[in-house]
């Protein structure tokens, strides 16, 4: 059971890092929704306590370190977004005069 709720997430993981390469916020801030929602789902579910492996801690680590590094790129990747878009309005604005 639990492999199904890491089998979605795995998905997940890689629509997010696709986004990410793309710098498509606005499909990133869905997918990070639809991540959250999946973990939420996860670890609400009282029969995963009892069938929950090693392994399944161990890639649910790799989860929790995969989030922080999104974090990283999503906040580096915006901030360069938003200075782009600051820049070329001043040129634009330059030009315009």
């Amino acid at each position: 059971m639990a492999h199904e709720y890491l089998n979605e997430i795995k998905l997940l993981q890689e629509m997010i890092e696709s986004a990410l390469k793309k710098s498509d916020f606005d499909k990133l801030a869905s997918l990070s929704t639809e991540l959250e929602n999946s973990v939420k789902s996860l670890a609400k579910d009282p029969l995963l306590k009892a069938s929950i492996t090693l392994d399944d801690l161990g890639q649910l680590r790799k989860l929790l370190e995969s989030v922080e590094k999104y974090q990283q790129q999503t906040s580096l990747k915006f901030k360069n977004y938003t200075l782009e878009v600051s820049r070329k309005r001043k040129m634009h604005q330059a030009y315009k005069q």
